[in-house]
């Protein structure tokens, strides 16, 4: 064998090898975080990014799905600020969790793994009846490589105190239907 053909022989060791522990590596299932209490936050126009009490009922994809990770669970994120090339997010689903006049509403969308896709941040505006919520993502810092596996996400966004009334939730961005909510 010349040394050429041994040079690509190790040269296809090395790169099937990086693959296999690449993919190994990122393919593993995310342990699920529990989603913390809400924290008090102003109501109104505001909006915040505080962690809360989700519906518990997340919904996921369907098993077998190639390159899904924990299909069915999503992983629940917090944002961490200060990622680059923050964009808005597809939000697929929502649901609202009402205790009292307080609104934690649990937002789902799907998306890549971390470092390479990062939750930024969320917020919402208040336009009358109508909260219009927005999740941000970002990739970390330097050159990433990122292998394409499908993640479902879940994130909280703490609404706070609500007056009484019947309210409607929007996604900036995304399929998720609008869902209606009313506080007593």
């Amino acid at each position: 064998m010349n040394k050429t053909a041994a040079l690509r022989a190790l040269l296809a060791v090395l790169t099937v090898s990086l693959l296999f522990a690449a993919c190994s590596g990122a393919a593993a299932p995310a342990p699920s975080g529990t989603p913390l209490p809400p924290s008090a936050s102003p109501g109104g126009s505001g909006g915040g990014s505080d962690p809360g009490v989700g519906s518990g009922e997340p919904i996921g994809g369907a098993p077998g799905d190639p390159g899904v990770v924990d299909p069915g669970q999503p992983q629940f994120v917090v944002p961490q600020p200060g990622q680059q090339n923050v964009h808005p997010v597809s939000v697929e689903e929502m649901d609202v969790r009402v205790e009292g006049r307080h609104a934690v509403l649990n937002a789902r969308w799907w998306s890549g793994i971390e470092p390479c896709t990062v939750l930024d941040s969320v917020a919402w505006k208040r336009d009358g009846q109508t909260i219009t919520i927005s999740v941000r993502e970002g990739s970390g810092e330097g050159d990433l490589v990122c292998i394409d596996i499908a993640v479902y996400k879940a994130t909280i966004i703490d609404l706070g105190e609500l007056d009484p009334g019947e309210y409607t939730v929007v996604a900036g961005e995304g399929n998720a239907p609008p869902i209606t909510f009313t506080i007593g």
